[in-house]
């Protein structure tokens, strides 16, 4: 992601939850510092949660709040959690190597084409996911992440969600997930309990089947509100097909420790030869963490670390931008996968630092990647979410990306789509798989304008 994982120590857990009878009113979003958001169903619902003659269905109105902190856990990262990140981000290099080689977002004032996705969004929907797989789909997941067991990695994550969300500093950072069943469609109670109680999800029914419209409107208007606004529209396809989508959002807004000043424009010399003029940004002389290799330069850009709110032990920031850049005649093909995110060999050393400003926005579809990297099973079963057969669909990350010289703004929403395989019968059925026969008529009379018929005749094949 854009940020060290870092882990909460010990925590006694005290969640926080209410229900309502019937349709609820509002809804409540756990914002940073322990701030509660409430909102008019009204404001980000354009269907209803009513009831269903379904026996299996009940409606899901409970809201899952986590506790409530007033001050930052200290954070106490064990020899096991440490080897749990580790491997989070091991597999994250391995997403991002193939996400690189996809189509990526060109930035209109040069040739420059950004790549950019967040991880720990990525990790965490995978984690929530991966409770309503079959037992094979739950080992790819855990087995990917480098996790033992569903307990452990939901454990794992539950710890990492309150750590991000327990920062009361200068540095904004919030994350959220949700949960979205298809009205009418019953879900697994073990399912929906680990959702609130592991991974404090907002969980809702929408009506899918006969308003995807709707539906994907809450989902959008939930997005945005996780995301300070700049992520208002996913790019996950709704349809009557789909029967649960699972969301993580990830937000990130903080300034620089030592902030740029504007420099110049520059020119940046792209891949292949490329060549573009871009706004630069500069510090002077500013003893900061870095490091030199054979293959690359390393710096950390450290965000600010204004303690406010419990004692100040260190003067390390606990959020910071590692920017990594090829040495001449060396390029990020040969050196990315050299690099381990967690020991960066960095000394404090006075540095001179240029770089670009830039700003970008864009969406991946990581169905593919994740089945290149052996998780496949949920893609064709997904049997202890909800009460019907259905798969995983879709997944995909939309994200947002602002960095200039006061600091770096981040925001990312991760979707993972169930669909069922057969959209709802009626009672006529009429499949074209075999040659048929037209007209087009004037209806009032029947008259007949044209007449035909399709037959499928294939090309000769040469031998």
């Amino acid at each position: 992601m854009k940020k060290e994982i870092l882990l909460l120590g010990a925590l006694t857990l005290s969640l926080s939850a209410f229900a309502t009878g019937g349709v609820p009113y509002d809804m409540q979003v756990w914002l940073k510092n322990g701030e509660q958001r409430s909102f008019e169903i009204s404001q980000v619902d354009s269907v209803t949660f009513g009831g269903s003659q379904s026996s299996e269905y009940t409606p899901l109105t409970v809201n899952t709040l986590p506790p409530t902190f007033e001050q930052p856990n200290p954070l106490v990262v064990s020899a096991q959690e440490q080897e749990f990140i580790r491997a989070n981000n091991e597999f994250a290099s391995k997403c991002y190597a193939k996400i690189r080689k996809m189509p990526s977002n060109i930035s209109p004032d040069s040739m420059r084409a950004i790549h950019f996705y967040s991880p720990t969004s990525l990790n965490m929907a995978l984690g929530f996911c991966a409770n309503g797989a079959s037992d094979k789909g739950a080992k790819e997941i855990t087995d990917a992440l480098g996790f033992k067991s569903l307990t452990e990695m939901n454990d794992f994550y539950q710890k990492l969600y309150l750590s991000i969300n327990s920062n009361v500093d200068s540095v904004d950072i919030h994350t959220a997930n949700a949960l979205w069943i298809n009205e009418g469609t019953g879900a697994y109670e073990d399912f929906v309990k680990t959702a609130q109680e592991k991974y404090y999800a907002t969980v809702r029914h929408l009506n899918f089947v006969n308003d995807p419209r709707g539906a994907k409107d809450t989902i959008n208007h939930w997005a945005a509100l996780m995301t300070n606004d700049r992520i208002k529209r996913l790019s996950v396809n709704v349809s009557e097909l789909t029967r649960l989508i699972i969301n993580n959002a990830c937000y990130f807004k903080a300034d620089w420790k030592h902030p740029f000043r504007f420099d110049r424009e520059m020119t940046f010399k792209g891949a292949y030869g490329k060549l573009g003029k871009t706004e630069s940004m500069k510090i002077e002389y500013q003893y900061m963490e870095c490091a030199s290799t054979d293959l690359y330069q390393a710096v950390k850009l450290d965000y600010a670390d204004e303690q406010t709110s419990w004692e100040d032990t260190t003067s390390k920031s606990a959020y910071s931008m590692i920017v990594v850049l090829p040495i001449e005649g060396h390029d990020l093909d040969e050196v990315l996968p050299t690099i381990k995110w967690d020991s960066l060999p960095l000394k404090y050393l006075p540095c001179d630092i240029t770089m670009p400003k830039f700003e970008s926005k864009d969406n991946y579809s990581l169905a593919g990647v994740l089945q290149a990297l052996n998780i496949q099973d949920i893609f064709s079963s997904y049997p202890k979410a909800i009460k019907e057969n259905a798969n995983v669909s879709q997944v995909n990350q939309d994200y947002f990306l602002k960095v200039d010289e006061k600091g770096t703004e981040a925001a990312a929403v991760t979707s993972i789509s169930l669909e069922t395989g057969m959209p709802p019968m009626g009672d006529f059925q009429m499949f074209c798989d075999r040659p048929f026969a037209f007209v087009i008529r004037e209806n009032s009379t029947g008259l007949i304008l044209f007449m035909g018929e399709y037959d499928f005749v294939p090309e000769e094949v040469e031998e």
